[in-house]
């Protein structure tokens, strides 16, 4: 009789890691803190100590304490790059058993701008799944400090697989007048959570059809620009011949924060999570599926369906796209 050896299954987890970098990612790292995100670490670095000392998150370490003394880079991203390589040796320990990381940043100041591409160097070299996931500044910042997040985004993009890009600007177009300055901030920090959830939802949480690591490996790896929109439609808010599956996945393709000239069908790779309670169907599911598969105009794009159960959603549909490889 041969024993059969059980092992510890639950070791194999994947370790991934949400680093907010500077104000703006740490100000991302507590929203997704504070609204419960699970099977992720966290970690925020910043120069600015006092900033610091109001994350969430203990894991926190203070990048360039000679350089900046704590008080931070002055919307100078020189001196946040020269900070992030004052501490690269720190990151590194910090980050080095990570399978994927996420990298969020605000764009256009100092810390972010000019530390987030050393931190995604660093895991990039270290053969980490690399995401960056950052906001650009609204007009009204001025153009001196969108010159400073191009040139950020570009030095980002050269060392991330993948990098998905929130223009604040586009807060606009889900705002109202009445829309208050801060939760205009709350409605960018949300995006940034939603596509983070969305990735680490389809491999921390059992399916009914499971995507692993490997998964999102094969569609985030060597990537360039990305795209992810969540759409949710329960029949509450449907008219007349309207249909709760083909809703969520309209939604999901037309997400308004992440229109820059980008275009979903150019997709090389795409992630497609649908998600409902026990009353989704079969046919749900396939119109969902198809209305998403209809859009991408190459036929060899990789193109990976995860699906689970959730009971919170009885009555509604969520699908959420993540969209890789955009031209």
């Amino acid at each position: 009789r041969t024993d059969i050896h059980q092992g510890h299954l639950y070791e194999f987890a994947p370790r991934i890691v949400v680093v907010g970098v500077g104000g703006g990612g740490g100000n991302a790292v507590n929203n997704m803190i504070a609204n419960q995100l699970t099977g992720v670490d966290f970690l925020a670095l910043n120069t600015d100590a006092q900033h610091l000392s109001q994350t969430l998150t203990e894991n926190r370490l203070q990048i360039g304490t000679t350089l900046t003394s704590g008080l931070g880079c002055g919307a100078n991203p020189d001196a946040g790059r020269l900070a992030a390589e004052e501490s690269r040796e720190e990151i590194t320990e910090l980050l080095g058993d990570a399978h994927m990381v996420f990298i969020t940043a605000g764009m256009g100041g100092g810390t972010g701008t000019g530390a987030a591409p050393v931190v995604a160097e660093v895991c990039y070299n270290l053969g980490i799944l690399t995401v960056g996931v950052v906001t650009k500044p609204f007009h009204f910042e001025g153009t001196h400090r969108m010159r400073l997040a191009n040139e950020g985004v570009d030095r980002l993009k050269s060392v991330v697989d993948t990098l998905i890009m929130i223009p604040n600007q586009n807060l606009f177009q889900m705002a109202s007048d009445s829309t208050s300055f801060m939760d205009s901030f709350v409605m960018a920090d949300n995006v940034l959570m939603a596509g983070v959830k969305s990735i680490t939802d389809l491999m921390t949480t059992p399916g009914l059809i499971n995507l692993d690591f490997a998964d999102v490996q094969s569609v985030m790896h060597g990537m360039g620009n990305a795209m992810l929109g969540t759409g949710v439609a329960s029949n509450d808010d449907l008219g007349e011949n309207e249909d709760r599956a083909i809703r969520a996945a309209q939604m999901a393709l037309s997400n308004p924060l992440l229109g820059e000239n980008m275009d979903i069908g150019t997709a090389k790779g795409m992630l497609v999570n649908i998600t409902g309670g026990s009353d989704m169907t079969l046919f749900e599911v396939d119109k969902a599926a198809q209305c998403i598969t209809e859009r991408v105009v190459d036929e060899n794009a990789n193109i990976i369906f995860g699906s689970a159960y959730d009971e919170k959603l009885d009555g509604s549909i969520r699908v959420s796209v993540v969209a890789t490889g955009i031209e």
